[in-house]
């Protein structure tokens, strides 16, 4: 409290007190000199009192928030830290691939490329420091926590990697499908978390993010009718302690309500470009469809920071396809569409997925600068005259079909009939981890 309120406070309850001992025998009768006095000095004592209630309480109120913000700064310090330590090592593995290399330029590419990754991470850190998002609250249950298992590290699942550009070398797997026995192999290699409570989600969620164990599944897009591998779409899992995984269609609800979606978005975003370098320094003719959420797209600060690491970065944007959910992407704000714009000007390109019919304006979404549009078999079932118009209209302009969710040999022979380019689905191979 300051000194003015204290000598304001003393001097009230002094006079009052003052006027109690001199004013009191005449308002009251029957009290004499001496009870005046004690009068005054009970009036006295009794300012006190309350002042020194007063003061007190003020000074906890006080400490409360003194310690309030060193909690929040100590939280922000740990998270800058935290971030620190992965862009030195990011830094560390850069200047080693240097050292390894024979060539002068390449070293200084590799530098390059790394700098401008880290760059693009601090982007996030406004976004990941945020107290209200709660990625520093250690609550999660102790069926998530740290613990290690007492097993033998061989008989631990873990999540098995796989470098997706041996998959891509590797054909004949592909052309003549796999059996059940590869694919039940698959399934145990990777344990999915299921049936779990909404707080035990969010809990996750936090943890992966706070912790880094957002990993990226990559599944083939390929060229048909010769079924080879063209493109791959990016999914996000996250990865417990204990190596399990938890599904996009567990979290992405959860994630959205608690405002952690575009975090999450961000760092798929930032693996993409990671394995896009991969792929540039390599050789080879593949690129990567990312699905961003509207709420990523209405993130105008990172959408810009965004774009001027693509201008900066201009080999990325060819390797590079935005996906966006048809609903979302007739819902943008105009301002939003100017962001895709000034993306899709760099040479990124733009896809549309989750369609839920034939009838759209095809001349508008090309104009648009939308180059891919996604969508299930089950709609060309519906009315063939129509599903030929579609086809017809769509030949004659700078849009490429795919079908997903091809899962059958019998689905495949129907959507072949239509002369679809490119097929999607778990017959051509399943989301797999991506190698980091």
């Amino acid at each position: 409290m300051p000194l003015l309120h204290h000598l304001f406070f003393i001097t009230i309850y002094c006079a009052l007190a003052l006027i109690a001992a001199l004013m009191g025998p005449s308002y009251i009768p029957d009290l004499q000199t001496g009870g005046a006095m004690l009068l005054g000095l009970w009036v006295f004592l009794s300012g006190a009192v309350l002042h020194e209630i007063i003061t007190r309480r003020s000074n906890d109120d006080d400490v409360t928030a003194k310690l309030e913000t060193l909690h929040h700064n100590q939280a922000v310090l740990r998270d800058r830290i935290s971030w620190t330590r992965r862009e030195i090592k990011g830094m560390a593995e850069a200047f080693e691939a240097a050292g390894q290399s024979s060539k002068l330029s390449e070293e200084q590419n590799i530098i390059n490329d790394a700098l401008s990754e880290v760059n693009l991470l601090k982007t996030l850190m406004p976004r990941l420091t945020d107290p209200f998002l709660g990625l520093f609250d250690d609550e999660e249950s102790s069926q998530f926590g740290e613990t290690e298992s007492k097993e033998p590290a061989r008989e631990k699942q873990q999540i098995v990697k796989s470098d997706f550009l041996d998959d891509f070398r590797n054909e004949r797997s592909l052309r003549f499908g796999r059996n059940d026995k590869q694919a039940k192999q698959e399934k145990e290699q990777v344990s999915v978390l299921s049936d779990l409570s909404e707080t035990e989600i969010l809990s996750i969620v936090r943890r992966s993010l706070r912790d880094d164990r957002i990993d990226m599944f990559l599944q083939p897009v390929v060229a048909l009718p010769q079924r080879k591998r063209k493109f791959y779409e990016c999914f996000s899992r996250l990865r417990t302690t204990n190596g399990q995984v938890i599904e996009p269609g567990q979290y992405v609800a959860v994630a959205t309500r608690a405002g952690l979606i575009t975090a999450i978005d961000n760092m798929l975003l930032f693996r993409c470009v990671q394995i896009i370098r991969k792929i540039i320094r390599s050789g080879e003719d593949v690129s990567f469809f990312v699905n961003l959420s509207s709420h990523t797209l209405k993130d105008q600060d990172f959408f810009d920071d965004f774009v001027d690491f693509v201008r900066g970065n201009i080999e990325i944007a060819p390797h590079l396809i935005i996906e966006v959910a048809q609903d979302e992407f007739l819902d943008l704000k105009a301002s939003e569409l100017l962001s895709l714009e000034r993306l899709m000007g760099h040479g990124c390109r733009l896809s549309l997925d989750r369609m839920k019919t034939l009838d759209m304006d095809l001349k508008a979404l090309a104009a648009g600068r939308v180059r891919f549009l996604k969508l299930e078999g089950w709609l060309f079932s519906q009315d063939k005259s129509k599903t030929k118009k579609f086809l017809n209209n769509l030949r004659s302009l700078p849009i490429e079909l795919v079908v997903e969710k091809i899962e059958t040999e019998d689905a495949l022979v129907q959507v072949l009939d239509q002369d679809v380019a490119y097929g999607q689905g778990y017959l051509f191979g399943e989301p797999r981890p991506a190698k980091p």
